[in-house]
C-alpha cells in the first residue's frame, strides 16, 4: 500500500519572507527576484498562504545567502554584492547564479571573500 505524502511545510516562511523583504528593499523587489506577483510576499508574511513549488526552496536559499553576506558586509552592502558582477563567479551576479544554479557557488564565493581571496 502506497502512502500519500505531502510536501513539507516551512513553518518559518513568514519570518524568512519578512526578513528578505527588509533585506532586499521591499516586497515588490523580493517578488521580482523570486518571480511571483508583487502581492505574494505580503500574503506569505500574513500566513494567508505559504510559499510552494519553486518559491519555497528559493526563499530558504536566498535567506541563507543574504544572511551570510550580511555577516561579511552588513545590511545594504550585502544587497549590493548580490546584484554586482563577481570575479569569483566569472563576472556573473551572485543573485543570478543563485537563481539559476542554487546556492553552492554563491556560498563558495562568500567563503572566498571571508578567506581573503576575493572581494
Amino acid at each position: 500500500m502506497a502512502v500519500a505524502t505531502q510536501p513539507a511545510d516551512d513553518p518559518l516562511a513568514p519570518l524568512r519572507v519578512s526578513y528578505l523583504v527588509d533585506a532586499v528593499g521591499g516586497a515588490a523587489q523580493l517578488a521580482r527576484i523570486i518571480g511571483v506577483n508583487r502581492s505574494q510576499p505580503s500574503r506569505w508574511i500574513s500566513g494567508e498562504e505559504r510559499p510552494g513549488g519553486r518559491s519555497a526552496p528559493l526563499i530558504i536559499d536566498l535567506e541563507h545567502v543574504v544572511s551570510r553576506a550580511r555577516l561579511v558586509w552588513g545590511d545594504r552592502a550585502a544587497t549590493t554584492w548580490l546584484e554586482s558582477a563577481n570575479s569569483y563567479l566569472g563576472g556573473a551576479r551572485p543573485l543570478d547564479v543563485l537563481l539559476s544554479e542554487g546556492p553552492g557557488r554563491v556560498l563558495d564565493a562568500l567563503d572566498a571573500v571571508t578567506a581573503g581571496s576575493f572581494s
